[in-house]
């Protein structure tokens, strides 16, 4: 049988929120689509419109962003099939083989239930650049085993701009066609080349010695708000929008 399934997932500085198929062994994104909080106060107004013209048969929101969360629960109403709400990583099926199980961000979790269930029985190493970045390890029977956590691109750029007197303020959430050249040339370009050289070195850095510590190659997933930028540098990475979507999705029963 074929459901519905309305998934909102409430970050940092964007809430992501979308519209999946879920069959017995699959769900498949129908649209996608996010908002950036500094842009948008009422949240759920903006989720009930752009679902307006379906009818899903289940709402199921989490989040990492735990004020947000709640004024969406709040503000929800009743045009909307009433939410199943994740609060914390013990609310999903994915054992975390860390030193504190409940301090692991949602998004993590949920990368590694969706990222399990698409590549089951293989080792996979999740990729996630929003806000920050993380780069963590899924072992082949679905156990979350940590990884690491850095500032994600606009993070470094508003750091740079905020605890200096004379650097600027750097847009990096347009992709861009050309990459940044080194040696940077002026403040602008070498501000970019760092912050994107940086992102991209480290990210490289900790997939080869988490996949060091593997005894086969795993896959490599890249999502998050960065992906575009950072997907055609990685060497055989899969890019998968809104992976943390669809590990809610998945939670439909």
């Amino acid at each position: 049988m074929t459901h519905t399934v309305f998934v909102v997932d409430a970050g940092n500085s964007r809430t992501k929120f979308g519209l999946f198929e879920h069959t017995e062994n699959a769900v498949t994104p129908i649209r996608l689509g996010a908002v950036a909080l500094g842009t948008q106060r009422d949240i759920a107004g903006r989720l009930r419109k752009w679902v307006s013209d379906s009818q899903p048969d289940a709402s199921i929101v989490a989040g990492s962003n735990p004020p947000v969360l709640e004024q969406l629960v709040e503000d929800w109403g009743s045009e909307l099939p009433t939410p199943t709400v994740i609060r914390r990583p013990a609310d999903l099926p994915v054992v975390l083989n860390v030193d504190q199980p409940d301090a692991v961000g949602m998004d993590r979790v949920l990368n590694s239930l969706a990222a399990h269930h698409l590549y089951q029985d293989q080792t996979v190493i999740v990729v996630d650049s929003g806000t920050t970045t993380t780069v963590d390890l899924v072992s082949k029977d679905g156990t979350f085993q940590g990884g690491s956590i850095f500032p994600g691109l606009r993070l470094s750029a508003c750091a740079l701009h905020d605890y200096t007197a004379r650097l600027p303020m750097i847009d990096v959430d347009a992709e861009r066609q050309t990459l940044p050249q080194l040696p940077g040339r002026n403040t602008e370009e070498a501000i970019r080349a760092g912050l994107y050289w940086g992102q991209l070195g480290a990210i490289r850095e900790i997939v080869q010695r988490l996949s060091e510590s593997c005894s086969e190659s795993p896959i490599v997933i890249v999502t998050g708000g960065a992906m575009p930028q950072l997907l055609p540098h990685l060497t055989n990475a899969i890019g998968i929008e809104s992976l943390p979507l669809h590990g809610l999705a998945l939670l439909f029963k």
